[in-house]
Formats: C-alpha cells, structure tokens, sequence
C-alpha cells in the first residue's frame, strides 16, 4: 500500500512513499458518496443502538453471548476476505493478468475451507474467548496466554496500519477529496467513528455492522456484474473475447485468459527469471495457509452457539464468497473489454483506478457515489473486527497474565474503557503512519497467522504430545523465523517498491511464508519431543470439549479460566456436534 500523505519535497525518504502519481479523477462522485456515506453511518447507528441494551455481561459484549445464529455469522464471516484490495484493487490486477490473477483470488476461498476442516468445530466446543483458552488446556497458562497476546498485538498493529491506509485511499480516490491534510481529518473522524460503535455494541454490534457491509457490498458488486454483462447480452464468451482483444499486451506473449504472465518466468522486477513461478505459487500457498490463521478471524467462532453452527455457517460463507469472487473477475476482465487496456492502471499505484471507471462507465455517478460509500463501509468494518479482537485478547489474555481478577461490573467497565483507549490511539497512530512504506504489512501479517498460529491451533487440537515448550517454539519460533525472511526479502531492499529502495540485502524472492510456515510445524514439533512435560489428561480433557462442547476438567479443579458460565454448562451432546 502506497501512501497518500508522503510529502516527495521531504529530505527524510527512508520508510517514506511517494505519493502515487498523479491520475486525472473525473470519476469521483462526492456529492452522491457523501449523503450514501452518511446514511449508512447513520442506519448503522440506530442499529447499534438498539444492541447496547442487550449487552450486560463481559461475554455479551466480547463474544455476543454466543448467541450468533447460523445466517448472521455467514454473512459476517463471508465478510472477512473482503477488504479494499480483494474488492478495490484486485480489479485492476486482473484486467493486467488475467487467469494468474484470478487464480490468487480464488486462494482466498481456499483458506476458508481450510479452517472448516481444521479448527471451526473444534474450535468453538472448547469454548473461551481467545486463542489462549486453547492453548491453556495444553500448556502453562501464563505461557499461553502470553503467546496468544503476543500474536494478536502484532497482527493488530500490522493489519491497523494498513486498514488506516486503506481508509486514506477511498476518502482520496472515490470520495475526490485531495487535500491530504483533510483526507488525513477525514480519515480521522471516520476511525473515530468506527471506535465509538465498537464501544457501543460490542461483538454482537460489530457482528450487525459486518452484516449490513456483507448486504450491500454483495448486492454492489452484482448489479455492477449485471450491467457489465448487459453490454453483452448477457453472453459471457463475447465478454471474455473483447477482454483478450483489448488486453495490453504482455511482451512474453501471454494471453489475458490463459496462465503464464503471472506464473511464469519474467514476471517480477527483482527475482531472476526462474524464480518467478515459485514466487507467485509461494504467494498463493501463504494466502491459503495464513489466511486461515488469522487471528482476528477465529473470534467469529467463538461467537456461534455451537460447533455444528460454527462449521455450518464457515462452509456457506465460503460458497457467498466464490460467488463475490466469480463477479470480482467477470468486473476484472469486464473492465478491459469495456474501457480498454488504455484505461487500466498499469503501474500498481493506479490499479485501484479500475473499478471506480468502471462503475462510471456502467452506471454514471450515481453507482460510482453507491461505491464509494460502500467501500468506506467494506475498509470500516475491517477496522472495528480488529479493534473488537485486540481488547479481547487484552482484556482476558493479559489480565491472567498479569493476576487480575475483577468483578463482572468492574470487568465490563475495563473492557468498553480498553476499547476507547486502543481505539483512539489507533486511529492517531494509524494516520501519523499514512506516510510510511507499508505495503510489506499485510503479506507479513498473513504469514504469520500461517506460522505463528495455526501450528499451535493444529497441535493444541489433535497431537496428544504437544506441550508448553512446543507451544513456545511454535510461536515464536515462527515469528523469529517469518520476520528474518521479511527483513531480507524484496518488501525491504533490492526492488524499487521497497523500504530501501537503494538498498539490496536481500536473498529472499519468495513469499517468506512458504519457508516459515512448514519451520514452524518442524519447530513446534522439535520443542515438544525435546521436552519431558507430557500431560495425557489435558488432552484427554481437549478432545472432550472439542468434540462435545461439554467441559470435564480432568486437571484442575475449575474449568479453564476464560470459560464463561456458558461453557460451565454441559450442552446436550446434539447441539454440539
């Protein structure tokens, strides 16, 4: 992500952007996106409203009671893999690439299944509010929940910054605004916004504010899908012939619909020639695989009222999104065969250009106004599901840690001051960020849910020898082992997209994760053989909360702290399964 805030006159250019080149905006349609924007500010607050008043207990306000019902987690869910650059972006990299493109959305979906064979189920029987309620029933607690905080601060802080970025970008590309210090206002309030309804509604608010982004996203991009194909009778195979004639051409001699001009050689500034497939493959095996250990996604889990509902609902949202996706690309190669390659943002700083030409092209500015509030609310959201995670993680993880035990009133007080503080320090720190390089953040942050996270989630719930020293190399060994990649890899030096531009240290071309994730499994596994602890009846006691839901302590005399009152109660065996 480039920044909109670099000041090129500045003599500080290490860590700093350039601001993107300048590009004539007469698509930009304020007049329309700013009355949008502010009525879906203000149905979401009426709707938050009403959720204050159900919100009582600390489980109601960080886990909504786990009273989610299966259709409102799927559209929340669907919600997850749908940012600013799998809506905005991924337009335009798909007019330029075609078939490879596409081939990295559709990882995406692929990360979603993998969390409904691996960990959805299992994950919500145990119960808790947090990665470290798991990882405690297998290992010291103090430990755990270290780790658990651990990883979910440096996420947060990674996914925050670019989140902010992306806020920056829409108030600047479709809202036309382009005074920076007032995209930096603007971008200002609407965090701010975002943070007084976190504080507001809590889990349950955060879970209404993704429904309604779910809604109108999918109903955007379908009419927008509808309109390009109207150009074509609806007939999709004219669609796709116009797109491979307008194409720019690749110089390799690919073809727009078939693979090659991102999967093979020649395709990336920086890795020598053979390199090149193994970058992009190593690219989409990080997305499928990290994508699935982020943490701020298994809070939705926790959130369901059972197992079966967890699994069900991840199985149907990932169906909504391969069908979001599937118009994604149609709009992708629509818009090269609407507008021409001409019209497409060959550099990556103009990619996100393409869709909001499109719209104008297709529906004038009224739909490119409907689209710009739209992706205000698809960029929000995201904010507002990390912000409800991090206080999660904060409010439990560290308080055990750290001794605390407070009061349900006192607890819940704690919680909604946490949110303000971390949500309006966020905000301010995320702006004062919009200068610096940024665009290694989310490739980073994806891989370490691959490596610091789902190694532990994998050998937490199904290896009965995994213990407190593999949970320790697991997570920090994949953490020490994903950022020495990064530091060394082309996000950082030897490209001229890099943090030192001038710079080349690097030996690293492909994703860091296809390295650092299989390490991590191989380090968690080390640490477990290597030390004696071994504890069968915690493993015993997992698998029966895994599988069943009910909470059988089978070494302490109290369930695991973190599990509510909820979790106390034995379910009917039926509900759980």
């Amino acid at each position: 992500m480039t920044s909109v805030l670099a000041d090129p006159s500045s003599p500080i250019t290490v860590f700093l952007a350039d601001p993107p080149p300048p590009v004539e905006n007469t698509w930009a349609a304020p007049a329309i996106a700013i009355p949008l924007a502010v009525a879906i500010g203000i149905l979401l607050f009426v709707i938050l409203k009403k959720t204050r008043g159900s919100v009582r207990t600390t489980s109601d306000f960080l886990i909504a009671g786990r009273k989610i019902t299966v259709p409102q987690n799927t559209l929340a869910f669907a919600t997850a893999p749908i940012m600013y650059s799998t809506m905005v972006i991924i337009t335009g990299h798909i007019a330029l690439n075609g078939f490879d493109a596409v081939l990295l959305l559709t990882a995406f979906t692929m990360s979603m299944v993998v969390s409904l064979l691996i960990y959805a189920g299992p994950l919500r029987n145990v119960g808790g509010h947090t990665l470290g309620d798991l990882f405690a029933l297998r290992a010291d607690e103090r430990t755990a929940r270290t780790a658990s905080a651990v990883v979910v601060l440096l996420t947060y802080v990674m996914f925050l910054i670019v989140t902010m970025a992306a806020l920056a970008f829409v108030i600047y590309r479709l809202f036309g605004l382009e005074s920076l210090p007032a995209v930096a206002a603007v971008t200002i309030v609407v965090g701010l916004i975002i943070v007084l309804y976190v504080f507001m509604g809590g889990m349950l608010g955060v879970t209404r504010m993704l429904m309604v982004k779910a809604v109108l996203v999918i109903a955007i991009v379908a009419v927008l899908t509808v309109f390009a194909l109207a150009k074509y009778n609806l007939n999709v195979f004219s669609l796709l012939e116009d797109a491979q004639a307008n194409a720019k051409p690749d110089k390799r001699g690919y073809d727009l619909l078939g693979p090659g001009r991102l999967f093979a050689e020649g395709s990336t500034r920086s890795a020598p020639p053979e390199a090149d497939p193994w970058v992009h493959l190593s690219k989409v095996f990080s997305i499928v695989v990290g994508t699935a250990g982020i943490p701020f996604l298994f809070m939705r889990n926790y959130a369901v009222r059972s197992g079966r509902d967890a699994r069900t609902s991840v199985g149907w949202a990932s169906m909504l999104v391969v069908g979001f996706y599937a118009c994604m690309s149609l709009l992708g190669l629509g818009a090269v065969a609407i507008l021409g390659g001409k019209e497409i943002g060959v550099i990556a700083a103009h990619r996100d250009t393409t869709l909001p030409k499109l719209a104008d092209e297709l529906g004038g500015p009224a739909m490119v106004g409907a689209l710009g509030a739209v992706s205000l609310l698809v960029v929000a959201a995201v904010l507002a599901a990390l912000l409800i995670n991090v206080v999660t993680s904060i409010s439990k993880d560290l308080n055990v840690v750290r001794g605390r035990k407070l009061d349900p009133d006192a607890e819940l007080k704690a919680i909604r001051r946490n949110v303000a503080i971390i949500g309006i320090v966020s905000v301010v720190a995320g702006v004062a960020m919009l200068p610096v390089l940024t665009h290694v953040f989310i490739p980073t942050a994806i891989d370490l849910g691959g490596a610091a996270v789902l190694p532990a989630v994998v050998y937490s719930l199904y290896w009965r020898r995994f213990n407190t020293a593999g949970l320790k190399w697991a997570v920090y060994g994949g953490i020490a082992v994903t950022m020495f990649l990064v530091v060394f890899s082309n996000g950082v030096s030897g490209d001229e997209a890099a943090i030192f531009a001038d710079a080349d240290f690097k030996f690293v071309d492909f994703e860091p994760g296809l390295v650092s994730i299989p390490v991590a499994f191989l380090l968690g596994y080390i640490g477990t053989i290597t030390s004696s602890e071994r504890n069968d009846a915690a493993f015993a006691e997992m698998q029966v909360r895994a599988l069943t839901g009910a909470v059988i302590p089978a070494r302490k005399e109290a369930p695991v702290d973190g599990a509510d009152q909820i979790d106390r109660e034995i379910p009917v065996p039926s509900e759980a399964r």
